[in-house]
């Protein structure tokens, strides 16, 4: 997952969930030329494993209900600026506009386990592969018997209690080595996204790598950070991307919701978030 994982628990269940992020990370790592999903990409039609067909239709349901701020179809696009990043280089416009073209919906198919990718596309799930593999780690937690875990996957935590009443405290990145204030919930998924992490600069300019699926290049929305709470690891991670991308003028509309809950902080140090959220700024 290309990240420190730290677990607490009350539960000898560490080599368990290092077990099932290694396998998982051998299937969702499109950064390794080994694993499941490289394999799909570059072959284009492939028979699945359960965990990837599972994560592609959740995906692909998510983007129906939210939109298609985060589209696991731009594969060759996050690639492309993956690659010129690390050189240093920005890619050339027409090559960002040419991908950005040949992504949508509409090139990914799932028929039982085969997927196929079609017009070119890759899959890049990197925008929720953290949140998915904190999904399955409840599941651990629930069969181990634990009453208390917490896993931490940098910008994806879940905090578990099998005391349904039991409250966390969860700090709020507002920056890098920027703490917001304190949030105060019950178990639940917590996911960030920030322009604070894996910047590279160029010319004078900071560029990271959450693209704008509008524009096809690094969003520039606003936001120093959202974090997202939910009940699922999946969502929060693909919310927390796709708000951010949206950028300050769209977060109206999600901070009424009764399945997530938000606070996200903007370029000012503005703190905006939704009622029902206990928080306490520093």
């Amino acid at each position: 997952m290309d990240t420190v994982v730290s677990v607490k628990s009350d539960k000898n269940i560490t080599e368990q969930i290092k077990t099932e992020i290694t396998a998982l990370d051998e299937i969702l790592d499109c950064c390794s030329e080994t694993s499941e999903i490289s394999e799909l990409n570059r072959k284009k039609e492939k028979i699945c494993s359960s965990e990837l067909t599972d994560f592609i239709l959740q995906s692909e349901e998510l983007s129906r209900t939210y939109g298609y701020g985060v589209d696991i179809s731009a594969g060759e696009l996050t690639g492309l600026w993956r690659d010129s990043l690390e050189k240093k280089v920005l890619p050339e416009g027409d090559k960002i506009a040419e991908l950005l073209n040949q992504n949508g919906k509409q090139n990914i198919s799932v028929s039982g386990d085969k997927v196929t990718l079609e017009n070119g596309v890759s899959i890049d799930p990197g925008a929720a592969a953290k949140g998915y593999a904190l999904d399955m780690i409840k599941d651990i937690c629930v069969s181990s018997g634990s009453e208390y875990t917490v896993v931490s996957t940098g910008s994806s935590t879940l905090l578990y209690s099998s005391d349904l009443q039991h409250i966390f405290s969860c700090g709020i990145k507002a920056g890098k080595d920027k703490i917001a204030g304190t949030a105060k919930v019950k178990s639940c998924f917590v996911s960030t996204s920030g322009d604070y992490e894996r910047c590279t600069e160029i010319d004078g300019k900071n560029y990271h790598h959450i693209l704008d699926m509008k524009t096809g290049y690094p969003s520039e929305t606003g936001f120093s950070s959202v974090t997202v709470f939910c009940d699922s690891g999946l969502k929060s991670d693909f919310l927390s991307t796709l708000i951010f991308a949206e950028g300050t003028e769209g977060i109206g509309k999600y901070l009424d919701s009764d399945d997530f809950q938000i606070v996200a902080v903007d370029k000012k140090g503005n703190i905006i978030k939704s009622d029902s959220l206990d928080f306490t700024g520093v």
